[in-house]
């Protein structure tokens, strides 16, 4: 009877966390969509590999770059504004928002047209302009999103945005895999990325119910959004910086073949990475800016949820280390093999970004965005002068570490702040850390002697003359 019992308390235990309970119904609807998205993102990778060159995904990725570097160099923090003023869902507020969203896209889309000639010279890459000039028109339709995703991110509409995010991503699958079959050249890529954007600001509109944007400029609501916004301007223009160093020096260091080997084992990696941006973005930071000052009241429950939350996050980055790179081998036409050796490594990172996004996301919710713009700065440094360093002067395994120093950096200008937050601890972080490690040992020694997977010597062996 005891035995009994005890199970049918940690069932009702389970039913309550993941059933009844609020928080384990977020939790759900954060990481739902990733487990649909993540083997949608993966097949259309591996179709699109068998169907283009690496060289085509090596342009598309300096281009993907450069637009997301501009958007963030330029961010302003109209989302942040939205989710976390108590002005955040009056029109007039939401109107001036927009009116600035879309003057910011019109200007970046201009900005674009004028510089594309003269970044394909810099790169002694011609055939970049074009593909440049075309895809200037995202910062246009970016620019025309509804400010009603803010909205549900503000009220915490996860089960809508799970629905928007899962519907772009299939629309981007197949719209893309279909013009790769009709046209296999870079064109399918940067039409598929203008297309697909399209049906993303379509669908925002899907979120305004009875709102719909509008030209309006009230002074008190922009001189808000710019306040705030100087701090997201330093973070991001920082972020972009940190996050991006490495595919712009990549693309010129690097044949486009390398580079193109190299952004679809990024892509993998980081779709683990956007668990954690996505819980960062989606629960953490709006959950922790309603609760206010109340949060120190309830530092010790938060405190609990993110290290069970991050002990699961880190068994699972440990599983992908161990076995993803036998399914490259056995999924991707074998111009791709490489990318195997790469991703482990890549991954050992993506656990440390995880751990800063976290961190990241809870301090902006405590009205803290400074820290994260001191952690992303530490990185770039590392960046900066650790990259040049490697592949000039060792080679590109080196260059491949120096990128998980980077984020270990940044997580350690990060660790301490949350500490003072009560929020988290250094120790908390560190045992979490030690536990990936021992998932990793434990899941490739099991995993390569069953076959699933290649043994150390047979992954090593991999990136002969990488590391050699």
């Amino acid at each position: 009877m005891t035995l009994s019992r005890t199970l049918q308390s940690r069932a009702g235990g389970l039913v309550d966390l993941f059933g009844r309970n609020r928080l384990g119904r977020q939790a759900i609807w954060i990481t739902a969509p990733l487990v649909i998205q993540m083997p949608i993102r993966l097949a259309s990778s591996i179709t699109l590999t068998h169907l283009l060159a690496p060289e085509m995904f090596g342009v598309m990725t300096l281009v993907v770059t450069l637009r997301t570097g501009t958007e963030l160099l330029s961010d302003v923090g109209i989302g942040q504004s939205i989710v976390r003023s108590p002005r955040g869902e009056e029109k007039r507020f939401l109107d001036t928002a927009f009116t600035v969203q879309l003057l910011r896209g019109l200007l970046l889309a201009v900005g674009m047209l004028v510089a594309a000639g003269p970044i394909g010279r810099l790169y002694g890459k011609p055939e970049l302009t074009p593909v440049l000039l075309t895809t200037s028109i995202l910062f246009v339709l970016t620019g025309l999103q509804s400010p009603g995703l803010f909205m549900a991110q503000r009220r915490m509409w996860l089960r809508a945005r799970a629905i928007y995010d899962v519907g772009c991503t299939l629309f981007q699958f197949v719209f893309v895999i279909t013009l790769a079959l009709v046209m296999p050249s870079v064109w399918a890529l940067a039409w598929g990325l203008v297309g697909s954007t399209l049906f993303a600001t379509a669908m925002t509109y899907a979120f305004g119910r009875k709102y719909w944007p509008s030209l309006a400029w009230d002074r008190s609501s922009a001189r808000e959004i710019l306040h705030f916004g100087k701090w997201i301007f330093l973070s991001t223009m920082i972020y972009f910086a940190a996050t991006s160093t490495d595919n712009i020096y990549f693309v010129g260091a690097l044949p486009l073949a390398v580079m193109g080997v190299y952004s679809i084992a990024r892509t993998i990696a980081d779709l683990f990475d956007q668990l954690g941006q996505r819980a960062g973005s989606m629960l953490l930071f709006p959950k922790m800016a309603a609760l206010g000052e109340e949060r120190r009241e309830a530092a010790g429950r938060l405190r609990s949820r993110r290290r069970s939350v991050l002990a699961v996050v880190a068994l699972g980055v440990a599983a992908a280390m161990a076995g993803t790179d036998k399914l490259i081998l056995l999924v991707y036409d074998e111009r791709y093999h490489f990318a195997a050796f790469m991703l482990p490594l890549m991954l050992a990172g993506v656990w440390f970004r995880v751990l800063g996004s976290f961190a990241d996301a809870m301090l902006m919710g405590c009205s803290r965005p400074g820290p994260g713009a001191f952690a992303n700065g530490a990185k770039f440094l590392i960046l900066i002068v650790g990259l040049p360093l490697a592949v000039g002067h060792v080679n590109l395994f080196a260059a491949l570490l120096v990128l998980i120093v980077a984020e270990v950096a940044r997580w350690a200008v990060l660790a301490p702040v949350l500490q003072q937050e009560r929020l988290a601890t250094v120790t908390d972080d560190i045992a979490l850390t030690a536990l990936a490690v021992v998932g990793v040992v434990v899941f490739k020694l099991i995993a390569g002697t069953v076959g699933v997977a290649l043994t150390f010597s047979e992954w090593w062996a991999l990136g002969q003359g990488l590391h050699g």
